[in-house]
């Protein structure tokens, strides 16, 4: 009776292990662009942390739970692609759809693609200064853009200006980054003059990248560009901000 019932219970471990492996199906496939295969893209059972990633051939292979799955493959600069797993191999070829790649990015020689700059650029957009509202442009810059340092040394009203290096004090005396706003170098009052809701982008440009300004770059240059006119209807935009400020220790006198 014993050996009977022991019988019977392996067979059904064994029948439910089929069960389990019959369920699973296994996929492969070639990820690729227009110019050949794609390695490091990743394949994910979309609802799940079942993925894998292509190897330097563009190859994978992936289990799935059910037929009824579906996979999803992303890549950086790619636009991710999902497809349903009804099939024992699928091919993917990714598009590439990155908007941060078209960004166009200002340069002493012009105007340049961002996936096309080699140099040590770093660029923003007007949109992302004016996140963070500040009187003073110069202060809206602070933690924005790698390889500046912005250092705010007083709050009082009108001469709460920072001041502003590129990579740290390369040069004895003044060691300021030249700021050319809209193709004219040192203007008057520099970038604090400038109303945040007035620029289009600021790019910083570094090391070989300013050579174009000769020795007056050689602590760098930031070049501002402002927004242009239009053609269409005219559209009006407003915003306000306020704040306060009070001491939080008054001294005994």
């Amino acid at each position: 009776m014993k050996r009977l019932i022991f019988k019977q219970l392996v067979f059904s471990l064994l029948f439910f292990a089929v069960g389990l492996v019959s369920a699973q199906q296994t996929i492969t496939g070639v990820v690729s662009d227009e110019t050949g295969p794609l390695p490091g893209v990743s394949v994910l059972e979309k609802g799940t942390n079942n993925g894998v990633v292509t190897d330097f051939d563009g190859n994978y292979s992936i289990n799935v739970s059910n037929e009824d799955a579906t996979l999803e493959f992303s890549y950086l600069g790619f636009l991710t692609q999902e497809a349903a797993a009804n099939a024992d191999e699928i091919n993917i070829t990714m598009e590439a759809g990155s908007d941060e790649l078209d960004e166009v990015v200002v340069t002493g020689y012009g105007t340049q693609r961002k996936a096309t700059v080699t140099g040590a650029v770093a660029a923003i957009k007007g949109e992302d200064i004016v996140k963070s509202p500040a009187v003073d442009l110069t202060n809206s810059l602070s933690g924005r853009l790698p390889g500046l340092v912005v250092v705010q040394g007083s709050g009082e009203p009108g001469f709460d200006g920072a001041t502003i290096n590129i990579r740290g004090v390369n040069t004895l005396g003044n060691s300021s980054p030249l700021v050319v706003i809209d193709g004219i170098p040192d203007r008057d009052g520099g970038i604090g003059r400038l109303n945040p809701q007035d620029v289009e982008s600021i790019s910083v440009l570094k090391d070989a990248s300013s050579a174009i300004y000769g020795a007056r770059a050689a602590n760098g240059v930031i070049l501002v560009t402002t927004k242009r006119g239009q053609s269409g209807k005219p559209q009006m935009e407003y915003s306000f901000n306020t704040g306060w400020s009070a001491p939080t220790v008054f001294p005994e006198m």
